[in-house]
């Protein structure tokens, strides 16, 4: 007999999948830019190396470039509901908890982020595969292994940020190791620490630190667009070692605790999506807490999850220029955040 939380769960499913195929009729141009993109090839870049070219492949090869919007939604949606039913469903999703609310919140906006033709969704599936692997069934020291080739692998080949991840994973770990009552902080603290001597290193040698080289040039390519009101620019200059470090440590707060966007008080949509990235935060931050203070184990998967997906957290803090960027790569990795969020549920079941 079908469980009260499935049926939430498919209703949550068929809701989506529908606001999904109805919003390729009204999204705003700045939505589609990229799908006119993947469909059209206009730079002629289909291949096998870089997230549009890609991209681009992977759509004209499975014919899905051939297809409306509308059809394109329905495919994607209902493939990354499966795999999210294949997950699983944990107990008591039905009931009013903070963490099903963020949750639910998270799977319906799914639908405004690949109803269309989207790097977020080849992404997506690859994340789902990260998360299968963490679940498998071999030895945890070869899965950290796995898990780390493969993000650096898929960081070579689509997104570059994401060879990053498993060094921060590792610095994550070894952060957790000081003995203190602030594992966590540590971990993040070091992770950030990290990420500022890797920037000014590769400053050093290439004479523009990474997050003034990526983030703060391509805002200042795009300040006078009309959807430019969300960027993250950082307070000080960042053409120095100060002002780069500043920038990383703003960055990173502006995207998991973004307080700051509450100036955006009249935009009633800025303001969910800032209290929907806090309270995922606080409620990610907690688990990482009680997961790391109570499984044993230095290979343990469970804490490994969290170390992985908190360098992601670093990695968003030195390269998103803008909050909506922020929000449409956290769904990207939604499977690993569901894991992370639903674990002892997942595992209890």
């Amino acid at each position: 007999m079908i469980k009260k939380s499935e049926v939430y769960f498919i209703c949550i499913a068929g809701f989506t999948i529908v606001s999904a195929m109805v919003l390729t009729f009204y999204l705003p141009d700045r939505f589609l830019s990229d799908a006119s993109i993947i469909i059209n090839d206009p730079n002629n870049v289909k291949g096998l190396l870089g997230s549009y070219p890609i991209t681009i492949y992977f759509y004209d090869f499975f014919w899905l470039n051939k297809l409306p919007f509308w059809i394109i939604a329905l495919i994607q949606i209902t493939i990354i509901f499966y795999f999210f039913y294949k997950l699983g469903v944990p107990e008591n999703f039905h009931k009013i908890k903070v963490s099903n609310i963020i949750i639910w919140f998270s799977l319906i906006i799914i639908s405004v982020y690949i109803s269309v033709p989207s790097k977020e969704f080849l992404n997506i599936l690859f994340v789902f595969l990260l998360v299968k692997i963490i679940r498998g069934n071999k030895s945890s020291y070869k899965r950290i292994i796995l898990l780390s080739l493969m993000l650096i692998v898929f960081g070579l080949l689509y997104r570059p940020y994401y060879a990053l991840i498993p060094a921060l994973a590792f610095v994550s770990f070894f952060g957790t190791k000081i003995k203190s009552k602030l594992k966590i902080v540590n971990s993040i603290f070091f992770s950030l620490l990290f990420v500022v001597f890797l920037s000014l290193s590769y400053g050093a040698v290439k004479g523009e630190f990474l997050s003034e080289s990526t983030r703060e040039a391509l805002n200042l390519k795009r300040s006078q667009k009309e959807d430019a009101n969300t960027m993250i620019i950082s307070p000080v200059n960042t053409s120095s070692a100060f002002g780069e470090s500043v920038g990383i440590l703003y960055g990173y707060f502006s995207v998991n605790l973004p307080a700051e966007g509450l100036k955006f008080y009249k935009d009633p949509q800025v303001i969910l999506f800032v209290f929907w990235q806090f309270f995922l935060f606080i409620i990610l931050f907690r688990r990482f807490g009680f997961y790391v203070k109570y499984q044993k184990g230095n290979f343990n998967l469970i804490k490994w999850t969290f170390h992985i997906l908190f360098s992601y957290f670093i990695v968003q803090g030195l390269f998103e220029p803008d909050l909506g960027s922020s929000v449409r790569h956290k769904i990207g990795i939604l499977p690993l955040i569901y894991y992370a969020i639903f674990i002892k549920r997942l595992h209890d079941k």
